[in-house]
């Protein structure tokens, strides 16, 4: 369970102190003013842990730039999700568009950075895909894209 009570966002449940963990080591990674892609699950955690002099845009694959993370407790709206379908705040300046103009986004090398999650990695760097068993996500999701797109890709 992750939510924002307004002193930052709080994360509840199995394996909150690694996921914690594993995110603020991955945004000590962030360069100033990348535009960065999070995948679903623990790389939308990311942005909670960036030092605060360092500004990144985010892009969510299913049509948005300029996420701002979690909405506060309470501020939530139903239209706006990132990928894995959760609430997000919007930044000043967002913009929405559709997926295929996300993935021409993707494919066309213009973000800087791409964060996901994958269930193996081999030691030349493959990934494997993963899904949660009995979780619903629609579609296939994008990390195939995402990981060939030219970007520097954390895993």
């Amino acid at each position: 369970v992750i939510n924002d009570d307004g002193d930052g966002i709080k994360i509840e449940g199995r394996g909150a102190d690694i996921r914690i963990k594993i995110a603020s080591r991955v945004a000590k990674e962030m360069q100033n003013g990348a535009n960065v892609n999070l995948g679903i699950g623990i790389p939308t955690l990311v942005p909670s842990f960036l030092d605060s002099n360092t500004r990144i845009n985010l892009h969510a694959e299913n049509g948005i730039f300029g996420v701002d993370g979690y909405p506060r407790t309470g501020e939530e709206h139903p239209d706006l999700i990132n990928a894995g379908k959760e609430s997000v705040r919007i930044g000043k300046g967002a913009s929405f568009f559709s997926s295929s103009d996300s993935f021409g986004m993707v494919r066309g090398g213009h973000l800087d950075c791409t964060i996901l999650g994958a269930l193996q990695v081999s030691a030349l760097g493959d990934i494997a895909n993963w899904i949660i068993p009995g979780k619903l996500l629609k579609g296939m999701g994008g990390a195939m894209d995402l990981v060939a797109c030219g970007s520097d890709v954390i895993v």
